[in-house]
């Protein structure tokens, strides 16, 4: 937050196909992204956002099969009509967590093929229980945001998986329609804008 409200964020369109059609890891595609400062979400003007700070966060993710970590530069901007600062997010990123959306996927594919029991799936990729059952249950709710009433999923299953990383662009898309991010918790969301 600064001196003349609240910090959201914009978020930046860094996926450009299929989740599971992408080849290269999602430092790569962080590294790549470009910055672009479009509408302002605070107070809707266009092209006054300009470079303002950055800061680092950790990301998680998957490279070669492994979780990794890395340390990531988050830009922000500032828009020069209303003065607040914006984080500027890639789509690869979960706001408020280090996880990555592929990475989150990824534990989640190999949760449904079952390989094991939950208790070494959570060591193999160094999460807790509790996280990867508040995982499930967000793909859950948010599959059924998505979905029609009558395709809702009851269960999490590979096909489901499928299906939401074969659609193009969702993290934007979704966030766009719902303005909190795909496997962000809403109370996570709610309570960063009401600060």
């Amino acid at each position: 937050m600064d001196a003349h409200g609240t910090t959201t964020m914009i978020r930046q369109e860094t996926i450009f196909s299929k989740l599971n059609l992408i080849k290269v890891s999602d430092l790569v595609l962080l590294q790549a992204m470009q910055v672009v400062y479009s509408v302002c979400p605070s107070c809707g003007a266009v092209d006054s956002c300009e470079p303002y700070s950055d800061y680092t966060r950790w990301m998680i993710y998957i490279y070669d099969g492994e979780r990794t970590e890395v340390r990531v530069i988050v830009d922000r901007v500032k828009d020069g009509s209303c003065g607040h600062t914006h984080a500027l997010i890639a789509d690869i990123l979960i706001p408020y967590s280090s996880y990555s959306l592929r990475f989150i996927l990824h534990v989640l594919r190999s949760y449904t093929y079952r390989n094991c029991n939950v208790a070494v799936l959570c060591e193999r990729y160094s999460i807790a229980i509790s996280t990867l059952y508040r995982w499930i249950h967000l793909f859950k709710e948010h599959a059924n945001l998505w979905l029609t009433v009558l395709e809702q999923i009851i269960r999490m299953t590979t096909e489901a998986l499928d299906c939401f990383e074969d659609i193009h662009q969702l993290p934007s898309v979704f966030f766009k329609r719902y303005r909190f991010s795909f496997l962000q918790s809403r109370e996570t969301a709610r309570c960063r804008h009401s600060t």
